[in-house]
């Protein structure tokens, strides 16, 4: 399948007159909660020639396309490979913000076209660890309250969670990126996480990756009440104002990178 997914890129790159700075995966495959049925979820980011960025045109700063399972195009239903690309300008413009869903793609492990080394070494070297972290807490509690608002709780919603609290955890501790694995990052907090919220998380693993993550269960108070516990933690911890004290990201160097892959110097 690697293999049909990068005879893809190619194409789109081809299509869309584009060039492909690093595609790879964002989903469960990356997380490694992956099932025999799960899909894949691949985002890449782009660039366009310095003739098409100097036009009076506009460009599309996203391009959204899925697949079935035999590459052929879809929209919605029978989607297996769902691609996600984004214009580079409007990347590194998020990057620099510490937007956590770049930061995310940045530091994937799983590549399936292009090189991402330099820039997740440029991120770890640039790294506002309060604002990493506020960020990772707020999304986590965002996703935990739009979740859990309604009747319809499955174990997929609740390893969500638990993966994004992770990451918070990671960064508290190693002061780092967190790894893109929730199973990595599990392992290296088992001694931080109580021992019955740790097997319970390791049992809905389990089950979301034999197929059952979308399995409805009508709560659960242990793993709520760590949610909870945790998000009250975090909120105490007034990181919020230790965001200044860091310095901003070396926005030169995504300048300079910009220059160097767009610019076409004539001989």
């Amino acid at each position: 399948m690697e293999q049909k997914i990068l005879e893809l890129l190619k194409s789109i790159e081809k299509e869309k007159n584009i060039k492909i700075y690093f595609a790879v995966e964002a989903g469960s495959r990356a997380w490694e909660l992956n099932s025999s049925q799960s899909d894949y979820d691949i985002h890449f980011v782009y660039y366009r020639s310095l003739e098409d960025y100097i036009s009076i045109n506009k460009y599309d700063d996203h391009i959204n396309l899925g697949f079935d399972k035999d590459l052929k195009p879809k929209s919605k239903d029978g989607v297996f490979i769902e691609l996600n690309g984004m214009d580079i300008f409007k990347y590194f413009k998020l990057l620099s913000a510490y937007n956590v869903s770049a930061i995310d793609l940045a530091n994937s492990d799983i590549l399936y076209l292009g090189d991402n080394s330099d820039l997740k070494e440029f991120i770890e070297n640039n790294l506002n660890v309060p604002k990493l972290f506020v960020q990772y807490y707020s999304s986590g509690k965002g996703i935990y309250k739009s979740h859990f608002a309604s009747k319809d709780i499955n174990i997929k919603k609740y390893l969500h969670v638990m993966r994004i609290i992770l990451k918070a955890e990671y960064i508290l501790k190693y002061q780092k990126l967190p790894n893109t694995s929730m199973i990595k990052n599990l392992e290296e907090l088992e001694k931080d996480i109580p021992s019955d919220v740790y097997m319970k998380i390791k049992e809905f693993i389990e089950l979301k990756r034999n197929g059952h993550g979308k399995n409805n269960i009508k709560g659960m108070p242990l793993l709520d009440k760590y949610f909870k516990e945790s998000f009250e933690r975090y909120a105490n911890l007034n990181m919020e104002k230790k965001i200044g004290e860091q310095k901003p990201m070396d926005a030169d160097y995504l300048n300079q990178l910009l220059r160097k892959l767009i610019i076409k110097k004539e001989k």
